[in-house]
């Protein structure tokens, strides 16, 4: 029975690592539901409140920088506040009427459209759009790294 609960655990942090690049999946807080209920199962033994609070913590902060690296890419490349604003509300807007192409489209047209519309400059529009880009993808990027360590800190964890 172990061995098919570290199984299910160990299918399920896949799961979670190819959500930290495709959208319709839960990514890193399924990673870490995962180890949570591993913990659970083998009574918090190998798996300690110590330890789940550091990937609680790190879950958080990529659910934070996820949504912030698009935002950031954006500015960085010369956004204003629409701008940013934009990219956002594309994000979200291109994953929940278009996934998964949307989570591309979505912050691109968003941005370009947020800076186009108050600056009516249609070249800072598209700087400000392949910015949220690159944050988008750094993000992803960045999470999947969490996600790898993770995973990774529970296989030595548990081996």
């Amino acid at each position: 029975m172990d061995n098919v609960v570290l199984i299910l655990v160990i299918i399920a942090m896949v799961i979670g690592a190819a959500g930290t690049v495709l959208p319709v999946l839960p990514g890193i807080p399924f990673i870490f539901a995962a180890i949570l209920c591993y913990g659970w199962y083998e009574g918090f033994i190998l798996i300690t409140p110590n330890y789940l609070i550091i990937l609680g913590i790190l879950t958080v902060l990529s659910l934070l920088f996820s949504y912030l690296s698009t935002v950031l890419g954006a500015r960085h490349f010369g956004s204003g506040k629409w701008g940013s604003i934009g990219a956002v509300i594309g994000l979200f807007l291109g994953l929940i009427l278009f996934p998964p192409l949307g989570l591309i489209v979505g912050p691109l047209l968003g941005a370009y459209l947020g800076e186009f519309l108050s600056q009516h400059n249609p070249g800072k529009a598209f700087q400000a759009a392949i910015g949220a880009l690159i944050g988008l993808f750094s993000g992803m990027i960045f999470n999947l790294l969490i996600a790898l360590g993770m995973i990774i800190s529970f296989l030595v964890r548990v081996f």
